[in-house]
């Protein structure tokens, strides 16, 4: 691709990014809303935030294969247009919960399509190029997740009886723009024969392309549970009152923007590897501040510290294990559906745990999910060091012969 036609693409997958971040990560600030309007359990409520996790699962399986059978732009179309059929169900107010469980399945649906998409357009730029545009296009991810929950604080104060559907009125209609700049936005040449037999399988073999995965799998089931989680923590369990709490979910994704652009900025300049180990430390212990503290000051300190350390993790460990399946849609998918299986599983852990110990039991567990995530970190790091000491030892082996 020229450099023209590669600027523009990332733009066009910046703003569908933005809008993703927008729309599918201001599920956990409406629970709380969908809890009073409808008399929601914390069971249900983890249930719910698990279905999009499942949505989401499905389509990235999916959204790997379908590119060869219907082409990358009809394929991100039908995965896509879900997103909006969600938050027009919120707008309507049919609150049952077989409703809100097709609802949420289905923002998992356009988070998956959405996601394998553009990291998959992101992985056929060149070089430093894909890096950068990894910790930009998460940024834009960022920036919409932030600035959705602070919106629908501001329609639920100025709205308290509508505000909240009134903001699932808005993400419709994002979503909506989003799917227009996919309809028209250029992309890569594809092969000319599209059959699922001719998809490139050779990346399976190969250990780096795992050890991103497991990087991958730890890190979401520690997002999903924090995002989803952290308002409903702040709230039942007293620390914070209820606006406040709303703003902290904005406050972690400004945070986690910031330290975005700053993995962009430092590209080619900070070791991937150490950038990974510097992460995985800082969030285990700044989560762990969070959890233990009991005043505003400290809590503000934790969750400031955790944003920062979420920041560079999953571009880092997907471009780690990336190397390997550059402009592969299939390759990507089965990296982004690894790490999505933890998003199904742990923030329904959470709830469970929360419905029978307390909302404190719960979020434990997001403690150790940290503690995971820094251990496959390691493991990662240090295996990929052994494996290339052990080549440069062999070819100064045959240079000496």
């Amino acid at each position: 691709m020229e450099e023209k036609q590669q600027n523009r693409l990332l733009a066009c997958v910046l703003f569908a990014f933005f809008v993703s971040g927008a729309a599918s990560q201001p599920l956990g600030s409406f629970i709380p809303f969908l809890r009073s309007a409808y008399g929601f359990s914390y069971d249900l409520s983890g249930i719910l935030l698990s279905c999009q996790s499942v949505g989401n699962l499905v389509a990235v399986l999916i959204a790997g294969l379908l590119p060869s059978l219907l082409g990358r732009r009809r394929s991100i179309l039908v995965l896509a247009v879900w997103m909006a059929a969600a938050y027009l169900i919120f707008v309507s107010g049919l609150g049952s919960p077989l409703f809100m469980v097709a609802a949420f399945a289905m923002t998992g649906v356009a988070r998956g399509g959405n996601s394998n998409f553009a990291n998959t357009m992101i992985s056929t730029l060149p070089g430093d190029k894909a890096t950068r545009g990894y910790n930009l296009l998460h940024g834009c991810f960022a920036v919409g997740a932030l600035l959705s929950p602070l919106a629908l604080v501001f329609l639920s104060n100025r709205f308290p009886q509508t505000g909240w559907r009134l903001m699932a009125g808005v993400l419709a209609a994002l979503c909506l723009a989003q799917l227009a700049v996919y309809g028209k936005m250029p992309l890569p040449a594809e092969p000319a024969k599209r059959s699922v037999r001719a998809v490139d399988r050779s990346f399976l073999r190969v250990r780096q392309f795992w050890l991103g995965s497991a990087m991958l799998f730890f890190y979401i089931s520690t997002e999903y549970a924090i995002v989803g989680w952290l308002v409903t923590y702040f709230q039942d369990a007293g620390i914070l009152s209820a606006d406040r709490a709303q703003m902290m979910n904005s406050l972690l994704w400004f945070v986690i923007f910031l330290g975005r652009m700053f993995g962009a900025a430092t590209t080619g300049k900070i070791s991937r590897n150490a950038l990974l180990l510097a992460d995985g430390v800082g969030l285990c212990t700044f989560f762990a501040v969070l959890f233990f503290s009991r005043t505003p000051g400290l809590v503000l300190v934790g969750l400031m510290g955790t944003g920062l350390f979420m920041a560079t993790i999953y571009p880092s460990a997907f471009a780690f294990g990336s190397d390997c399946i550059r402009g592969n849609d299939f390759g990507c998918s089965v990296m982004i559906l690894t790490g999505s299986a933890g998003g199904v599983i742990t923030p329904a852990l959470v709830g469970f745990a929360a419905e029978r110990a307390g909302i404190r039991a719960g979020m434990g567990l997001v403690v150790a999910f940290t503690a995971l995530l820094l251990a496959s970190i390691v493991l990662s790091v240090l295996s990929v060091k052994i494996s290339k000491d052990g080549k440069r030892s062999s070819a100064n082996g045959k240079a000496a012969l």
